[in-house]
């Protein structure tokens, strides 16, 4: 059932609340008032016990009314429960997505999905003491930025700053084996810390102007989705790991294990942003810190292609070596993310949502090492786009309390690809403009799916998504 603002304000007067705020403020007040079924509150400690008003005829309320109540507290227990509160449950499990057009929607979203998101509240999983260390730095900066500018807008100055590190090693190093001027390190490296600060910066500048709202949420994580794919593009150009199945398995590798950052997340309402004192932040500043320190030794002279690729230990190259112990660290994440969502819980059925995502990662050992150095950028850019597209859905589902189905038909052509790629009597020219085919489709599909659903999202929230209206003068 559906309440306008007008009977909402009626049932706090009922109940002595105050009838002043917004909607998703008088919902959450009607829902912190409503009492627990079989349990009474009992005086402070101490505190003299109050003598029981009667009751006004404006607080006997017919049962309907009640009943209203009753729905408003279901709808928004899962986004005004805090943090300590048992997870919701997820949704049932269904095979295939069912599509949410209707006759009164057309968007990507339910009508219950959109609503969900409105009343979305984002619970992080803390903070490490660097960032701790950080956070008066960002209160400082955001200041520094104009007041008229949406936070969504700081995301994708944010996200421009990823694309630029990208072109640059895409120009210089398509193929990540290449030699890459000194300056290009220092750009990088640049644009890698200036992307986090903004990222950073986008929460606050909200809070700031006023202009909060689970949309930021969503932008925030969608372009972190893709961002993955412009940092391991200058991790793999600092190590000049080259066009070979090692380097496509960390970056497969990566962008499963922020998969899964967002799968606890649908099933605990918590996303993990640490683990003990390392977190986010540490990593991003690391990898900042490393471009620069590769752009300098570039700078006096130092080949950084054969000093990656000399011996390091075990018979690796420290290329290799290197990106073996980048996959030991996201499987060790991935399992710190199995204990909290699956062993710890007993909710085995929130495996079915890791069955495509984790069949899309055999994609690496399908393609012959032939095919793969003559097609490694498209064939990366493909299956970066597809991860990014499932990790985004998961996003959207998880804020709408939606049902992710367990097979996401999106992996198909990835891994039939690449079986074609294997030796099915398809030509050299054939199989390359398959995967530059596969790669638009992909690309076109996140740009698109995106777009409807932000469109949708900033319908049901009022809101623009890259500007901040003007306040009205009373």
């Amino acid at each position: 059932m559906k309440c306008t603002v007008k009977q909402l304000k009626a049932e706090c007067e009922s109940n002595g609340l105050p009838t002043t705020g917004k909607k998703a403020e008088l919902v959450s007040r009607l829902t912190s008032h409503t009492p627990k079924r079989g349990r009474s509150k009992s005086p402070a400690k101490g505190a003299k016990k109050a003598a029981t008003p009667k009751k006004s005829p404006s607080q006997s309320r017919s049962k309907s009314t009640s009943r209203s109540s009753s729905k408003i507290a279901k709808t928004t227990k899962s986004s005004s429960s805090a943090a300590g509160a048992p997870p919701a449950a997820p949704p049932h499990c269904v095979l295939f997505e069912k599509s949410a057009r209707s006759a009164n929607d057309k968007g990507l979203l339910s009508e219950d999905g959109a609503t969900h998101i409105q009343l979305h509240q984002y619970v992080a999983g803390g903070n490490t003491s660097f960032d701790n260390f950080m956070n008066p730095h960002w209160n400082n900066w955001v200041n520094m930025l104009p007041i008229w500018m949406a936070p969504n807008l700081v995301t994708t100055c944010g996200g421009a700053f990823c694309l630029l590190s990208f072109s640059l090693f895409l120009h210089y190093s398509p193929n990540l084996d290449s030699e890459v001027p000194w300056w290009v390190f220092l750009v990088s490296g640049f644009c890698t810390w200036a992307y986090y600060t903004l990222d950073c910066l986008d929460g606050k500048q909200a809070r700031r102007t006023g202009s909060s709202s689970p949309l930021g949420q969503l932008f925030d994580h969608g372009v972190d989705c893709i961002g993955n794919l412009a940092h391991f593009t200058a991790i793999g150009s600092c190590l000049a790991s080259g066009p070979t199945r090692t380097t496509l398995a960390g970056q497969v590798a990566l962008q499963f294990s922020f998969f899964v950052a967002q799968w606890q997340e649908y099933h605990t309402r918590e996303l993990p942003h640490k683990f003990g004192e390392v977190g986010v932040t540490e990593c991003n500043h690391l990898q900042a810190i490393t471009t620069i320190v590769f752009g300098v030794l570039a700078y006096t002279g130092t080949n950084h292609v054969e000093m990656c690729n000399s011996e390091a230990y075990f018979g690796l190259t420290w290329a290799e070596f290197v990106i073996y112990a980048w996959i030991f660290q996201c499987f060790c994440l991935i399992c710190i993310s199995f204990n909290m969502t699956v062993f710890s819980t007993g909710n085995y059925k929130s495996l079915q949502h890791l069955i495509s995502p984790f069949l899309a990662c055999w994609y690496v050992y399908l393609i012959p090492d032939a095919v793969l150095a003559s097609n490694f950028r498209m064939i990366s850019l493909a299956s970066g786009f597809l991860f990014s597209f499932i990790t985004n859905k998961m996003i959207v589902y998880s804020m709408a309390k939606m049902t992710f189905a367990t097979l996401q038909l999106d992996v198909v052509p990835l891994l039939v690809l690449s079986w074609l790629s294997s030796g099915t009597g398809l030509t050299a020219y054939g199989i390359k403009t398959a995967w530059q085919g596969l790669f638009i489709w992909q690309f076109l599909r996140v740009i698109y799916w995106s777009a409807r659903a932000i469109n949708q999202l900033c319908a049901k929230l009022g809101i623009k998504c890259f500007r901040i209206p003007p306040v009205k003068s009373d």
